[in-house]
């Protein structure tokens, strides 16, 4: 007979920054899997909302907010790099903003030479960005809709920029725009009284660094002069908050103005905040037309924008925060009868995060921590540096829990609850650039792409996860993948202190299950899914699993033992089957490994009989079957010392 050894961590989670013979006992790897009361399981699965939903969407989701109107109707804002949708009543519907108001322009197609179809529009200043897709514009109202030949339709038309006065266009599919006919005599222009407006900017899905006379915004530099240092173009994350039941926003980027979504018709598109107020007959008052994030300041109700132009002044500053009056939206210029006013934090390039926490905002710059607290007149706002050298990772790197704030950095994980501390991270070194357990891959998140990287929280299981994209280098060839998207995710447990590991679950934005019943998220494909829900990968299965560390058959390791009994401890379903796999070497760098199984383990079955001898021993448990959910209590197995053959 031999001995039964236990097979459950001295401490659970996973915990990669160990050797083989140190890993003994403990899990070194896993994929769907969460720790729960110290004990792993498979994750919940997820269904996609509606197929039709995902078809329509265009560019990629980064930014997800969720609401509930005044009548009870619950809905949910995506924001992608192109075009802003809101889900209600199961339907999906193009939200993207006007950049500007309706303009009235005069005879200003023209067509191109004899044959073609070409239609180039003249708009002075229209601001339309070189973007890839091309952004859009609006055609609502043509005088006349022939020119030389070819009629033009209203609708929506894709905008290609030929200079900074003039775009050729194209008609965006089912939206009623068309251009039929061609040129017949060539360079003729006409069009008579054409309404015209332009919709948001696209921004980039991918960030980039230019150097070239075109990077970035159109005629930031000087026309054919090449940069002197690069232009960092970031991913575009939009930025959504409440006013009332109605949604503010902004690009994120710094270009445009803060936009405006009256929830009254969740059909209608945004529009920018001076377009809102004009139409409900309210003065602009120094309303800033460059922001970068937008946030609503509660109980006080100011609405702030972090990252734009300072009070008097046309330059954008990504360190500027500027607040409307308290309860206005038009009131930004500071005066002894209002509230409104700006402050420019002290360190940092650009403000990276900003959150709300208990009595006051947390505002992350690349470097610094600051806190944001209102105080009432005269300075309506306190700004106090909380820490140093703990800057935040992206713009959506951070969530909060009960006023404690957790979020990823360059080369750490933070928290701060009344202080700033270094999140202790048993899997730092896969993150930020260590070996995978027992592979020669190295991992190392991708910082050019860093604010793809995001958090998200599960209060039901105590969780905040974080998504991010790592470069995988394979240490054998040289060979290096680098990261054009998200590809991994780590879980916190919050009250366990515990990791959990996984490249399986590939998310861009999430939001939790404080308005509708369960997390909703999105893919890299624009679907959307309901999350922690079922056991299923959207109704095929998904394969979970978690591995220990090579362990000895006794305390000196030297010993060669021989295994042949494994004593399953597991809660599942009656029906449900998993599998394990038996792995064994004599050496910690040993690279001869014997796998045995995988082996079926039923909801009924004792115990599971195989043979297999070696110094150290690892053991993997997975699933891989539809409708398959389970939970790891103690395993053991047995053993006997046995001979060196």
């Amino acid at each position: 007979m031999g001995t039964l050894l236990k097979l459950s961590p001295p401490s659970p989670g996973i915990v990669t920054e160990v050797s083989d013979y140190q890993a003994q006992m403990r899990y070194t790897d896993g994929d769907l899997i969460r720790f729960r009361n110290t004990f792993p399981e498979k994750i919940g699965g997820w269904e996609e909302r509606d197929a039709s939903i995902g078809a329509t969407v265009n560019g990629t989701i980064r930014s997800i907010l969720s609401g509930i109107t005044n009548l009870g109707q619950r809905w949910a804002m995506y924001g992608t790099n192109t075009h802003v949708y809101l889900e209600n009543g199961q339907a999906l519907y193009d939200v993207t903003p006007y950049r500007t108001a309706t303009n009235t322009l005069t005879n200003p197609f023209a067509t191109g030479s004899a044959g073609t179809s070409t239609i180039t529009v003249t708009w002075a200043s229209h601001g339309i960005l070189a973007t890839s897709p091309p952004s859009r514009v609006v055609i609502a109202s043509i005088g006349s809709g022939t020119v030389d030949g070819g009629t033009i339709a209203t609708g929506e038309y894709f905008a290609t920029v030929v200079s900074a006065n003039t775009f050729t266009i194209t008609p965006v599919s089912g939206t009623g725009a068309s251009i039929s006919g061609t040129a017949s005599s060539g360079s003729t222009s006409g069009g008579g009284s054409v309404n015209i407006r332009a919709l948001t900017n696209n921004g980039p899905d991918d960030s980039t660094l230019g150097f070239g006379w075109g990077a970035s915004t159109y005629g930031l530099s000087t026309w054919n002069t090449a940069r002197s240092t690069a232009i960092s173009q970031d991913t575009r994350v939009w930025s959504f908050d409440l006013w009332g039941e109605d949604i503010v926003g902004s690009t994120g980027d710094g270009t445009e103005e803060i936009y405006y979504w009256d929830v009254t018709n969740l059909t209608s598109r945004g529009v920018t905040l001076s377009q809102y107020v004009t139409s409900i007959g309210l003065p602009t008052t120094g309303i800033p037309t460059k922001v970068g994030r937008v946030l609503v300041s509660t109980p006080d109700r100011h609405l702030i924008a972090f990252g734009c132009e300072p009070e008097g002044s046309s330059d954008f500053d990504p360190l500027t925060v500027r607040f409307a009056s308290q309860e206005t939206l038009n009131i930004w210029n500071a005066d002894e009868l209002n509230s409104a006013g700006d402050q420019r934090l002290g360190t940092g390039s650009t403000i990276a995060a900003v959150r709300k926490s208990k009595g006051q905002m947390l505002i992350w710059t690349d470097q610094d921590l600051y806190g944001m607290q209102f105080i009432g007149p005269p300075f309506t706002f306190s700004f106090n540096q909380l820490g140093t050298r703990s800057g935040a990772l992206s713009v959506n790197s951070v969530s909060t829990v009960e006023g404690i704030a957790y979020w990823i950095g360059e080369n750490n994980f933070y928290v701060y609850d009344g202080s700033i501390k270094v999140l202790p991270c048993p899997v730092h070194n896969l993150i930020y650039g260590g070996l995978r357990p027992d592979s020669t891959i190295k991992e190392n998140i991708s910082m050019l792409q860093s604010q793809k990287v995001f958090s998200a929280q599960v209060a039901k299981y105590n969780e905040i996860w974080w998504f991010y994209g790592a470069d995988v280098t394979n240490i054998e060839t040289g060979v290096t993948t680098t990261a054009t998207d998200i590809n991994r995710y780590v879980i916190y447990n919050y009250v366990d202190q515990t990791w959990s590991i996984g490249q399986s679950l590939i998310r861009t934005a999430w939001e939790d299950s404080d308005v509708f019943d369960t997390p909703i998220a999105a893919d890299i494909s624009g679907d959307i899914f309901d999350q922690e829900t079922g056991f299923n990968n959207n109704g095929s299965a998904m394969t979970s699993f978690i591995q220990t560390g090579y362990f000895n058959g006794d305390e000196s390791g030297d010993q060669v033992f021989f295994m042949d009994r494994i004593i399953p401890d597991t809660t599942f379903a009656a029906g449900n089957t998993i599998k394990t796999e038996i792995n064994t070497k004599k050496y910690p760098n040993d690279t001869n490994v014997t796998t045995k199984g995988p082996f079926s383990i039923t909801s009924t079955q004792g115990k599971l009989d195989f043979r297999s001898r070696g110094r150290a021993f690892q053991v993997k448990i997975f699933s891989d079957a539809v409708d398959t959910q389970w939970r790891l209590g103690t395993w053991r197995v047995r053993g006997q010392p046995d001979g060196t053959r």
